[in-house]
């Protein structure tokens, strides 16, 4: 602020000769303005901009509209940004259980057996195998994701601290989209990113800073797979 103020006084109405030379004088000003406000968004911290290209990167790996490589060194160079932006900012270590008014008893499978990493890679985007996620289940009386004897949206909460990096907020039938609308969130004293899927309604945005424990959505049946009758209602926590 305080050189924008010197490049305004210093750019003041004058005079010369008995003749007012503000038009050429004001044209200089707004000059001077135009380079001052480039320099100073040039400065701007990469936390202004990193979480909106990691969710369009995201977006693009999903779709299978980025080779693979690239794909790669973009991320390699947004996690460092993601780092350098937001180390320090998120630092309770704490945890819970992302299905609120749940644990543990919820988790698909047997002994947790569902989670099967093997075959998966990120960069495969909408195409992936595997599945190294949990599936968390809810307790309903129909397929409405609605809490058992109250009636009222189970809300999914942030498992740790973290900064909300991709959205995709709208899913329609039958879009093959297999995440349905979900949520990522990294955490940078970690270095991990957390994927919550088959969301009704996310509730937060790119750039959004989260603690553990807070409601960050809605659950819900979208998606490829979670949206049939045949599949019971659940949260895809990876």
């Amino acid at each position: 602020m305080t050189h924008l103020m010197n490049v305004l006084l210093y750019c003041r109405p004058v005079r010369q000769s008995g003749k007012n030379l503000f038009l050429a004088d004001n044209n200089m000003r707004i000059t001077f303005i135009l380079i001052l406000l480039l320099a100073f968004m040039q400065t701007l911290p990469a936390s202004a901009t990193v979480c909106d290209d990691w969710n369009s990167l995201e977006k693009s790996i999903r779709d299978s509209t980025i080779d693979s490589n690239t794909a790669r060194k973009k991320v390699i160079e947004l996690d460092r940004l993601l780092i350098d932006s937001f180390a320090g900012r998120t630092g309770n270590q704490e945890v819970r259980f992302p299905v609120k008014g749940y644990g543990p008893e919820s988790i698909g499978g047997r002994h947790g057996n569902d989670f099967k990493p093997s075959g998966y890679n990120f960069y495969d985007g909408n195409r992936h195998g595997g599945h190294p996620a949990h599936d968390l289940f809810i307790r309903e009386t129909g397929r409405d994701a609605l809490v058992k004897g109250t009636g009222k949206p189970t809300e999914i909460v942030a498992f740790a601290d973290g900064v909300v990096i991709a959205v995709n907020q709208s899913w329609e039938y039958p879009s093959p989209i297999r995440g349905g609308k979900y949520v990522w969130i990294f955490n940078p004293e970690s270095n991990r990113f957390y994927y919550y899927a088959h969301l009704a309604k996310t509730l937060v945005s790119p750039g959004d800073l989260v603690k553990a424990g807070e409601t960050i959505a809605l659950l819900g049946r979208t998606g490829k797979n979670a949206y049939p009758k045949r599949s019971p209602t659940h949260l895809h926590f990876m």
